[in-house]
């Protein structure tokens, strides 16, 4: 395979480019939860009784100081904003906010307004590939043009936002259903397999994402079928031609980009021995804010 690996370092280090100069931060107990930019924190303002601007800081009033409260509040602001046309869409699903995966929730959030507000947000992305005499084939998934997110571009057979009250694995398992029409039993075969950090900067938002990832050996019988409207189209690619497309073009959505690049590190197509490896390794994970 004759493709230079700078170019997969390339879009590691794309995503994880920002600047937290314009940003304030959203803060709970001296603890730094989001970052928004300065210029969007100014629709914020007409929130006073909820939240207040102060100088690099946003802070919840003093009567809104527990989970309940919170959450409250910033479903009250999120709607509002939704309807004001400042959110540019709605998913209905909440997420966790804390500083960390397994640390305290100090309240959740709608998922569509996690990134506008710089929440760490963490989703599952699902390598689905196929062996067919010893070649990897990986399943390619085309969204929907329809999508408000992303609309047309490549991406994994499943991947999802992780949502409250459920874990990563049973997230996995709803997922494969609903995008892929994979059966419970086969979903389960899935291996986790690791993870991969980055913090993006895009269009005045800063998208902080982990991504767990999990494998999965498919039967060549395999067909895939979507079952919520969010794709057009299904590919089984060779893993070659889709690392071709990851190097050249900018057909996948971003971040599967630097999915694809792990399992490729892991499936043994980026090797020590070439350049790069070490840069591109590291890359991958830990960059979080």
């Amino acid at each position: 395979m004759d493709i230079d690996n700078r170019h997969f370092l390339n879009w590691i280090e794309e995503c994880n480019t920002y600047n937290l100069e314009p940003y304030l931060r959203l803060t709970v107990d001296n603890q730094a939860l989001g970052y928004i930019h300065r210029d969007y924190a100014q629709h914020l303002t007409e929130y006073s009784d909820l939240i207040t601007v102060k100088g690099k800081e946003i802070l919840f009033s003093e009567k809104i100081n527990n989970f309940s409260n919170r959450t409250a509040a910033m479903s009250e602001i999120s709607e509002d904003l939704y309807r004001r046309q400042l959110l540019s869409s709605w998913v209905g699903e909440q997420y966790d906010v804390s500083t960390a995966f397994d640390a305290e929730t100090y309240f959740t959030l709608e998922r569509a307004a996690a990134t506008r507000f710089g929440i760490s947000k963490y989703g599952v992305h699902i390598n689905a590939y196929v062996l067919k005499d010893g070649k990897y084939y990986l399943w390619v998934a085309k969204r929907s043009k329809h999508k408000p997110t992303w609309p047309g571009k490549l991406d994994h057979l499943v991947a999802g936002g992780h949502s409250s009250n459920m874990s990563i694995a049973e997230t996995m398992i709803k997922e494969c259903g609903e995008e892929a029409g994979m059966a419970v039993e086969l979903a389960q075969q899935a291996k986790a397999v690791g993870l991969v950090d980055y913090v993006a900067e895009i269009n005045d938002k800063l998208s902080r994402d982990t991504l767990f990832v999990y494998d999965i050996l498919l039967p060549e019988s395999f067909q895939p079928k979507n079952t919520d409207g969010e794709v057009e189209e299904f590919y089984l690619w060779p893993m070659e031609k889709v690392l071709q497309r990851v190097a050249e073009t900018r057909d996948y959505k971003t971040n599967c980009n630097l999915v694809i690049i792990d399992f490729a590190v892991r499936h043994g197509f980026i090797t020590p021995d070439q350049p790069h490896y070490m840069a591109i390794v590291k890359g991958l994970r830990d960059n979080g804010l």
